[in-house]
């Protein structure tokens, strides 16, 4: 062997070193971003999960306090009776204030 002969190789070993670094810093890049993109996914993810909390939270108070037909319909009638009785009240205070000054 030539002297040229491992000075070669060490040449060609220093290059595949360095072909190997480099290929090595770009997947340390390529893997520090997707971990950087899962942290966002995540703490996305935990924001829509508390959005969609508060507003199942919401619906379940709504509903819990919907005003039904049926709800409607009761105080409707229990308001007719109320007005009834208040005008019948009335027409009996009334005769009766003319009986008192008819006489």
């Amino acid at each position: 062997m030539t002297e040229e002969g491992p000075l070669t190789v060490e040449l060609a070993l220093a290059e595949l070193r360095r072909g190997t670094d480099v290929r090595m810093a770009g997947l340390e890049g390529r893997l520090a971003l997707l971990l950087q993109r899962d942290d966002l996914h995540d703490r996305r993810a935990d924001d829509l999960t508390r959005q969609l909390q508060d507003l199942d939270d919401r619906l379940t108070a709504t509903e819990r306090e919907q005003v039904t037909r049926g709800t409607l319909d009761t105080r409707f009638r229990h308001t007719v009776a109320l007005l009834s009785l208040i005008t019948a009240a009335a027409a009996v205070l009334a005769t009766v204030v003319t009986a008192f000054l008819a006489r």
